[in-house]
């Protein structure tokens, strides 16, 4: 059996991955993970079978196993893996630790009916959550509504001063369930413009509508939305229904971000907040992570992440 190779001292703690597959390879590369974990990949066939060792000896405090190879994993290395686990080495199925690292849940097909995550239809609030949520939302669209008027007036003066056309947008998107309503903006492009998602440098954008998207005043009229129960403060975007047909073809799974009132903001709105629509699947893992990890403190979070979005003045 080869002996491990002992690497230099690292501060980030070191996590293991134990016969990991292509399919979780694809799903846990990316900056976040080696921002917070030294990587380190151990294949049984390769490195032996002394797994309690290897651990040991370089100070490993994490390991991640990939369920889709597991049924390849000898009794003796699930026996080391358990005792490992309860020594206080921290033992993750890959796609637990793929949420731990990028908040968001995993959909990375496997088989054509199979997914990494296979609890997904549990993904929903329960009633308890559900009337907490609507509580916070009226209570605090009813506290911002009116400092927010001021600045819907100012805007809405503005645009009509600026350029052709009504002061305030309306368009029917997708909401609770699926059923579609009307949602309300103020105006931020030439009016009659064609429909479509909007691009860097769009020239349909007036210059008083990109002042109001990157403050996010334009965005402020759905207050009233949140207060007739159409939307939700913190929740995945709505979409038009011909957007939202089209994406349920692309994945059967978007139609669960539905369990819930859209929101004005939302976790996949701080964390991608200039996505295009190559950006759906992940935008839908966020959206789903928000919903299975629910809770007032979490709304908080997304708040003052989308107050660092307005300041720093990015927009999506």
């Amino acid at each position: 059996m080869p002996k491990p190779t002992f690497l230099p001292y690292a501060a980030k703690p070191r996590c293991l991955f134990l016969n990991v597959s292509d399919v979780s390879q694809k799903l846990l590369s990316g900056k976040k993970l080696t921002n917070k974990y030294k990587p380190l990949f151990y294949v049984v066939e390769r490195d032996g079978t002394d797994l309690v060792q290897y651990v040991r000896r370089l100070g490993i405090k994490s390991i991640v196993v990939d369920t889709t190879t597991v049924h390849f994993l000898s009794d003796d290395i699930i026996n080391q893996i358990i005792l490992l686990s309860f020594q206080g080495v921290k033992v993750y199925e890959a796609k637990d630790f793929y949420e731990l690292i990028n908040e968001r849940i995993p959909l990375v097909k496997l088989q054509s009916n199979t997914y990494l995550i296979d609890d997904i239809f549990a993904v929903r609030l329960n009633t308890g959550n559900k009337i907490l949520k609507r509580f916070f939302d009226f209570g605090a669209a009813s506290l911002m509504i009116l400092p927010a008027s001021i600045l819907i007036a100012a805007g809405a003066i503005l645009t009509v001063l600026s350029s052709r056309g009504p002061a305030f947008f309306k368009q029917i998107r997708v909401g609770k369930e699926g059923k579609e309503f009307t949602i309300y903006k103020l105006r931020t492009m030439v009016s009659n413009h064609h429909a479509g998602f909007t691009t860097t440098n769009d020239s349909r954008i007036t210059p008083i509508g990109k002042i109001l998207r990157k403050t996010k005043i334009d965005e402020l009229p759905q207050l009233f939305n949140i207060l007739r129960g159409d939307m939700s403060l913190i929740g995945p975007r709505p979409e038009r229904p011909e957007f939202v047909a089209q994406a349920i073809m692309e994945n059967a799974f978007f139609n669960l971000r539905h369990t819930i009132r859209p929101g004005v903001t939302g976790w996949a709105q701080v964390n991608l907040p200039k996505a295009t629509p190559e950006d759906n699947l992940k935008k839908l893992e966020f959206d789903l992570y928000y919903i299975k990890k629910y809770n007032l403190l979490f709304d908080f979070r997304i708040i003052w992440d989308t107050i660092k979005v307005v300041l720093t003045m990015n927009s999506h």
